[in-house]
């Protein structure tokens, strides 16, 4: 167990390390760079076999950030 957790620190701290600045996730075009990001983390951390609960953070942080991009979209205007 302690040579998986040793394996997955550098994967938390790296995604630690992108979503530090909350302030980028404001600007749309930054957003959308940090949901890129994320994507790419996510697929290398699979394919070096990161556990599952850091899988999990990775996707997280990728659905939180999938939505901060369509924040700017929302309230949608109603009718005509």
């Amino acid at each position: 167990m302690a040579a998986e957790h040793d394996q997955d620190c550098p994967y938390m701290r790296r995604l630690h390390e992108m979503l530090a600045d909350r302030s980028l996730s404001v600007i749309p075009a930054l957003a959308d760079v940090l949901l890129d990001r994320l994507n790419a983390f996510e697929a290398e951390a699979k394919a070096a076999g990161a556990s599952a609960a850091t899988l999990s953070a990775i996707s997280n942080a990728r659905f939180t950030a999938g939505v901060a991009t369509l924040r700017p979209w929302f309230p949608m205007p109603r009718g005509h």
